[in-house]
């Protein structure tokens, strides 16, 4: 009895002191970065290059939230002239799986020069970007762009690394899951203490790629280059500029790479309003807009039919999920009801989020058999059926497309009759507004956007 006593003790006490050990290490990376870590750009000392870490991208090359404003955050030191150089790092560690070339292809859509984009293929995780970052792309001081809870982590091993290196937080909406990532986030130092401390090498290292050279050296998509082809009898495809030799105009490449079909449409999508049993007392109904709007669809992504219970009940059931997630039901952002309702709470992510859209993006959407929710203010789109003056932040769904009558068809959860309820494409376009997550908050930057719902 006494020997399994003291077993007993001898557990207890090397799970504290284990507990001990992972406190002191976190307090430790924390303190040690702190003072490298910055909210706002404009207080960053100057640098040369700024290093985004990668993070998931999903199916069609959507990259999820997180990885967006990591791009956006870097973006915008680029254009605001606080570096010259964007270093893209991540995991291309299999074909069908690209987070780098996901990130250069946006950042070359924004404007940034080809010259000024280099990747590295091989950064799976932390670590590894920063020691490759020194290594292999001979950078000496760089800001690294992620969220705040990572911050601490990557400023920690890049400063023993030797580099001179700023953070700049990336956090630019609320995350779903991001309990999660923070606990996570607690074993993830103590690694880095570790690697630190043993002085770890990269999965991979390669031939030097200074980040003063010729970018295009580290854009080898595939793994491939045309002597490996020559070598292996395959095909590497076609790029634009051979294409372009050839005489092929600009446009003409457009429309070979994606021609869509301009058709009547109309999606069978089941409607929701959000408030069923006209129960508009209730604040959650009041606000469920956006509730409603990813309920429908999300019954049509499953081929489901909704009955006035279930819809009642799950609209008060994501409105908790939002209040203990983000603190909030009442409105939400177009990003946050992609993150937190979408990807949070139903676990879908075959969704993405567009900004500065008009009528003919969601027409091409919808062209191409996909779902739109668009945020919009209400007032502008003169519904007779709401409750003057009507709302000024409002979601609806847009299910179908009248070519002849130029008007979009939508599910309005505003309304009861709201089902397929018509608005002129011009309406609608001029309504469209998205609007910041909060109770009512005000509008500061009008911009639009919508979520492309796809099955």
């Amino acid at each position: 009895m006494r020997f399994f006593k003291k077993i007993f003790i001898a557990i207890v006490v090397g799970a504290m002191a284990t507990m001990f050990a992972i406190l002191a290490i976190n307090f430790y990376i924390n303190s040690q970065s702190k003072t490298y870590i910055f909210q706002d750009m404009n207080d960053l000392p100057e640098t040369k290059v700024v290093l985004i870490l990668g993070a998931k991208v999903y199916e069609r090359g959507i990259m999820s939230g997180m990885f967006q404003d990591r791009v956006e955050t870097a973006f915008d030191l680029y254009d605001k002239g606080k570096v010259e150089k964007i270093l893209i790092s991540g995991d291309h560690g299999r074909e069908d799986y690209d987070e780098v070339n996901t990130a250069k292809d946006h950042l070359l859509d924004k404007g940034v020069e080809g010259e000024d984009i280099f990747l590295d293929h091989a950064g799976f995780d932390t670590y590894d970007s920063l020691y490759r970052a020194r290594e292999i792309f001979e950078a000496s001081s760089i800001i690294v762009v992620t969220q705040n809870f990572h911050l601490p982590r990557a400023v920690y091993i890049g400063r023993k690394l030797d580099l001179e290196i700023y953070g700049l937080s990336a956090d630019r909406h609320l995350y779903a899951n991001i309990d999660y990532n923070e606990s996570r986030e607690i074993l993830a130092k103590v690694k880095a203490f570790l690697d630190i401390t043993l002085r770890a090498k990269p999965k991979f290292l390669g031939e030097k790629i200074p980040i003063s050279g010729d970018s295009e050296k580290s854009w080898d998509e595939k793994g491939l280059s045309a002597e490996d082809c020559d070598e292996k009898a395959c095909d590497l495809p076609e790029s634009s500029d051979e294409r372009l030799q050839r005489g092929e105009s600009e446009e003409v490449l457009d429309i070979k790479e994606e021609i869509i079909e301009e058709k009547n449409v109309l999606l069978n999508v089941p409607f929701a309003s959000q408030a069923p049993f006209g129960n508009w007392d209730d604040p959650r109904k009041q606000d469920g807009c956006e509730e409603a709007a990813v309920i429908m669809a999300m019954a049509w992504v499953n081929g489901e039919e909704l009955d006035l219970e279930y819809i009642d009940s799950e609209i008060n059931l994501i409105s908790a999920y939002e209040e203990e997630t983000i603190g909030n039901y009442h409105d939400a952002s177009a990003f946050d009801v992609s993150e937190i309702i979408f990807k949070g709470y139903y676990k879908y992510d075959y969704i993405e989020v567009k900004y500065d859209i008009d009528k003919e993006d969601i027409k091409k959407e919808l062209f191409k058999g996909n779902l739109a929710i668009v945020p919009a203010n209400g007032q502008k789109l003169g519904n007779p059926n709401y409750t003057p003056p009507g709302p000024t932040t409002h979601s609806l769904v847009v299910i179908g497309y009248d070519i002849d009558l130029k008007e979009f068809i939508t599910n309005d959860p505003g309304t009861r009759r709201g089902e397929k309820y018509r608005y002129n494409e011009d309406v609608l376009e001029n309504a469209l507004l998205d609007y910041p997550t909060g109770d009512h908050e005000e509008i500061k930057e009008e911009k639009t956007a919508m979520i492309i719902i796809k099955k």
